[in-house]
């Protein structure tokens, strides 16, 4: 069986093959077997340099999974457990983030998952304290 692109080269209606320049200003990408224009230096479907004759188009940014989490975390909480998560999350997220080369984003959500995730472990913290020094002075 023929991979893709060689199949709609050979259903292709165009004269031109593997790059080649046809009559009416488009050239064919060879890595898609897109029509795209003459001048075009990359390819808008598949990101095919002409420069380099690599594909290596920049990919759109995702967002960090846990850095989603954290942030939902942080804001639910869900029993102070939450915030444990949240910070954990966070720490885990930023580092993904930081080490992905920029194929991932969410570092402000990240850090908003850690900022809430500190307060709310700051208001455990604050309610064990309050709760041992009430039980000493009964």
């Amino acid at each position: 069986m023929l991979p893709l692109p060689f199949v709609r080269l050979a259903l292709s209606k165009r004269p031109d093959i593997g790059g080649a320049l046809a009559d009416d200003g488009l050239k064919t990408c060879p890595a898609c077997a897109e029509d795209i224009q003459a001048k075009a230096l990359v390819c808008k479907h598949c990101g095919f340099d002409y420069r380099t004759g690599t594909v290596g188009g920049t990919a759109a940014a995702r967002y960090n999974g846990l850095a989603i989490a954290s942030m939902v975390l942080g804001i639910v909480w869900v029993y102070w457990i939450g915030s444990i998560l949240a910070v954990i999350f966070g720490h885990i997220a930023l580092k993904q983030i930081d080490t992905s080369g920029g194929t991932q984003t969410g570092r402000g959500m990240a850090i908003a998952g850690l900022v809430l995730g500190y307060i709310g472990l700051a208001m455990i913290a604050f309610l064990i304290v309050a709760l041992v020094a009430r039980v000493s002075v009964s």
